[in-house]
């Protein structure tokens, strides 16, 4: 049995949580959510990654058996918990990763492919934005129940961070790539797991919210090896 500590991304609760954590459950799994603040707009991501590990600490579980899953933009995030906390996996769900020495907004200006530019500059808090880039895979009373979720994080000064990491840490990591994302490209997705992460991208299809459209396809994905099978001997 494994913890599964869930990060929700910069556009949404962790009510976001609520399809997938069921399917995890009947998996033989605990969950944990993670609420990251709203209410600080200097928050850096060292302050976003220090309440993930605050998180984890309170649930009082094995080391070896926790898998941090962080959506979206919270991957800037991943590696300074690792960095503070033993962990057995990190999973990038549809996310951003991270360089040591640079910032991802750095990241963002060398390398523009990286984000869907339909998407740049939108407002998710629209209704129709996110219909058309979060959640168009979903189920319509999904899509419904969704966008009551939805509530926004400061991430200026995070994405202005340049990375405080001196390496990275040593530990497990899973890249999952969500093959009609609409707003992180997949081809940038796909690149970064290998050429950074040193890891072959797991795919799945559907849009940038798999744990809303596909929830137990999703809950397959972090179950099955090697996220679950790297520390369950």
């Amino acid at each position: 049995m494994s913890l599964f500590c869930l990060v929700h991304g910069s556009t949404q609760n962790a009510q976001g949580w609520g399809l997938l954590t069921p399917e995890l459950e009947r998996r033989g799994h605990r969950t944990l959510t993670v609420d990251l603040p709203t209410n600080e707009p200097q928050a850096s991501a060292t302050r976003y990654a220090d309440v993930i590990v605050q998180t984890l600490d309170q649930a009082n579980y094995p080391l070896r058996d926790v898998v941090v899953v962080a959506h979206s933009a919270s991957g800037m995030f991943l590696p300074l918990v690792a960095a503070q906390r033993p962990v057995s996996h990190l999973v990038f769900l549809a996310a951003v990763v991270p360089q040591i020495g640079t910032s991802i907004l750095q990241q963002i200006q060398t390398n523009p492919g990286m984000l869907n530019l339909e998407w740049v500059g939108k407002n998710p808090i629209e209704d129709e934005v996110a219909r058309e880039f979060l959640f168009h895979d979903c189920a319509p009373e999904v899509i419904d129940w969704a966008l009551t979720t939805r509530s926004l994080m400061y991430a200026r000064e995070a994405m202005t961070e340049i990375c405080p990491l001196k390496s990275w840490p040593k530990v497990n990591s899973s890249y999952v790539v969500c093959a009609d994302d609409r707003t992180i490209t997949p081809s940038w997705s796909r690149q970064v797991a290998r050429e950074q992460l040193g890891v072959e991208p797991i795919e799945m299809a559907g849009g940038h919210c798999p744990y809303l459209s596909r929830p137990s396809a999703l809950a397959d994905v972090l179950t099955s090896e090697p996220i679950v099978a790297s520390h369950s001997a």
